[in-house]
């Protein structure tokens, strides 16, 4: 499957890969967020997995922040968002993806790349430390309402 940077053209299979990960997020948000995404190239980039087919089979969204925890190197490159859809999982798509965004990253003089996933999300746990990523905290947020 070829891995690409995202095209103007692919703008539906990208929205319909980011609901699916993240489904609590309304569409207009995910639409926003992706125009803020297209519009800082410097800072930001997506790729995908073209399915031969057509369509999209997963997409990864990396970016750059002033640190990450666990890092040694400041600015770091960083994973933002990384899904694959369900019936190309453990077939190297997830990987195709992560190796494009570690290029970028590298293209950009990142020596270190950062990510997270939720505490519980063991699929994703795996799917990082199969790419060779290792743990380097565990951390629990917080919420409170007021008033």
């Amino acid at each position: 499957m070829q891995t690409c940077p995202i095209r103007p053209a692919d703008h539906d299979e990208w929205l319909r890969l980011r609901k699916a990960l993240w489904a609590d997020c309304a569409i207009e948000t995910l639409n926003e967020e992706m125009a803020d995404i297209l519009g800082d190239r410097e800072h930001q980039a997506v790729f995908v997995a073209v399915r031969p087919a057509g369509g999209l089979g997963g997409f990864v969204e990396v970016s750059t922040h002033p640190h990450a925890i666990g890092c040694e190197t400041r600015p770091i490159a960083y994973i933002e968002g990384w899904y694959v859809d369900p019936d190309l999982r453990g077939t190297g798509v997830g990987r195709g993806l992560v190796a494009a965004a570690e290029s970028w990253a590298r293209s950009k003089g990142f020596d270190e790349m950062a990510s997270d996933t939720l505490f519980d999300n063991e699929a994703g746990l795996a799917a990082h430390r199969a790419c060779g990523y290792v743990v380097t905290g565990r951390l629990i947020h917080f919420r409170k309402r007021l008033g």
